[in-house]
């Protein structure tokens, strides 16, 4: 063989190899930076999810304490109707507070979340209600012992219904840790 053709035939094999590897490497570079995007975006979404899941949270035990001590005011002989007044409207203002974060959150999801978030605002809106009904009804003369244990079992129900919610945002930001080609 011609010594320059044994040349020629050495740099082009000579180039051919810096250019696989290169594309080789710019190839596992390219993978590697769109796994780090990925993790990136992913933990992104699941802190937005955190969010949207405490700015919920928060006000909804806010409006439980609030209509809880809305409640205290009712009972008894001398029921304090313009203290149960003042609770209940902070009550009312709260819930529109909910309302808004229940509606973020039904965006964030997931479903089951979201459904466990509806059920805590049903639960207060409930509440709310029943403590209009009896401050209506205040002086009765069986003292509003419907209203009374109403109550009592909503505030109940509601606990339950926080707690659901909470383990439910829970399992969610923990699914959520993992990327989705992990799950089982």
């Amino acid at each position: 063989m011609d010594q320059g053709l044994a040349a020629l035939f050495g740099a082009t094999v000579g180039v051919l190899g810096t250019v696989a590897a290169s594309a080789i490497s710019s190839g596992a570079t390219r993978r590697q930076l769109e796994g780090q995007a990925k993790a990136e975006h992913f933990q992104w979404r699941r802190q937005l999810r955190r969010d949207a899941y405490s700015a919920f949270l928060a006000p909804a035990n806010e409006l439980r304490s609030v209509l809880k001590m809305a409640a205290r005011a009712l009972i008894g002989d001398a029921p304090d109707v313009a203290e149960a007044d003042r609770r209940l409207q902070i009550a009312q203002d709260q819930l529109v507070r909910v309302q808004a974060a229940w509606a973020a959150l039904a965006v964030e999801g997931p479903d089951s979340v979201e459904q466990a978030a509806h059920s805590v605002h049903l639960g207060l809106h409930s509440m709310h209600t029943t403590l209009l009904a009896w401050r209506d009804s205040s002086g009765a003369p069986n003292r509003n012992v419907n209203f009374v244990e109403r109550h009592a079992v909503e505030v109940t129900m509601v606990s339950e219904r926080l707690g659901s919610f909470t383990s439910a945002a829970r399992a969610a930001l923990d699914d959520a840790d993992l990327p989705s080609s992990r799950r089982s």
